[in-house]
């Protein structure tokens, strides 16, 4: 009996300070920074006199010539799409998700979910999550990006393990952001900012892959900040704050991040009078942890 007591209190010991556990993860930086607009990283970019934001909304352009690329027995994963136009800067971002429309070839027509790979001025190569054998491209088509209504990453986030069922996680976060928007008419739209939790999966598609595959889980705090403008404007220092949120997944591994989205439909998913379209979101101080703690 007392060789089993002793036992339990070193184990006890060795588990750490009562309350806590042994999975801490987190991000913190009060640097200014470009959100990307995008669902995987780089999430931001620093603001610098040399860097431009990375657009939220870009209106559609026309598109002249469509081409696969990296063929391997008919089908590619890859294609080149190519503007009627050249665009002064690269209008889109890498990971960011661009939608096609009007090619005489309906196989194109669809959204690129985090589909941009490379894109300059004449051109965007384009990723899909499957190799396909393309069509012939012949004539027409728009190739646009619209980050309304998408949930869109910060670089504020922490992964952490849940090994038991006497434990929970404790997540706290912050940011404070500015974002530019466009309208022609009066116009309503909401601002929401989300605590979101994935859950990590063993990558098995990739051999040696050496980070987990994480699927949305679940929202665990959100507020929402709700707009009715009359024109084009700027919305500056908007701050959300997340203090003691509690979360209690099953055993396995999360990752917990703050996310945001510009939202043109109310939580009924009714659309809200006007036409205001997202155009840049700069991030100041932002922070997050998550904790594993023992019940």
């Amino acid at each position: 009996m007392i060789i089993n007591n002793v036992n339990n209190a070193v184990s006890y010991l060795l588990s750490g300070p009562t309350g806590l556990g042994q999975s801490f993860d987190g991000f913190n930086d009060y640097k200014s920074a470009y959100m990307t607009g995008t669902f995987r990283k780089p999430f931001t970019i620093p603001v610098t006199t040399t860097t431009s934001a990375p657009n939220w909304y870009v209106a559609p352009i026309g598109i002249s010539n469509i081409t696969p690329l990296n063929v391997v027995n008919s089908q590619t994963s890859n294609i080149q799409v190519f503007f009627t136009t050249a665009t002064t800067t690269p209008p889109f971002n890498t990971g960011q998700t661009v939608y096609i429309e009007n090619v005489a070839e309906d196989f194109y027509n669809d959204s690129y979910n985090r589909g941009v790979l490379n894109c300059t001025t004449s051109s965007v190569i384009l990723q899909t999550s499957k190799p396909y054998t393309w069509p012939t491209y012949t004539s027409g088509g728009d190739i646009y990006l619209n980050n309304s209504n998408n949930i869109t990453s910060t670089d504020a986030s922490g992964r952490i393990r849940i090994s038991g069922a006497t434990e929970q996680a404790f997540i706290s976060a912050q940011c404070i952001f500015d974002f530019e928007y466009t309208c022609s008419t009066s116009s309503q739209f909401d601002i929401v900012v989300y605590v979101n939790r994935y859950a990590g999966i063993v990558n098995q598609t990739v051999a040696n892959a050496n980070d987990y595959l994480f699927n949305f889980d679940a929202t665990i705090s959100q507020q929402a900040y709700h707009y009715n403008v009359n024109s084009s404007g700027t919305s500056t220092a908007i701050q959300s704050i997340f203090t003691t949120v509690l979360d209690k997944p099953a055993v396995g591994y999360y990752w917990y991040i703050m996310e945001i989205a510009f939202n043109t439909y109310d939580a009924n998913g009714l659309a809200y009078p006007g036409d205001a379209l997202p155009k840049h979101f700069t991030l100041g101080l932002r922070s997050l942890t998550a904790q594993a703690i023992k019940q």
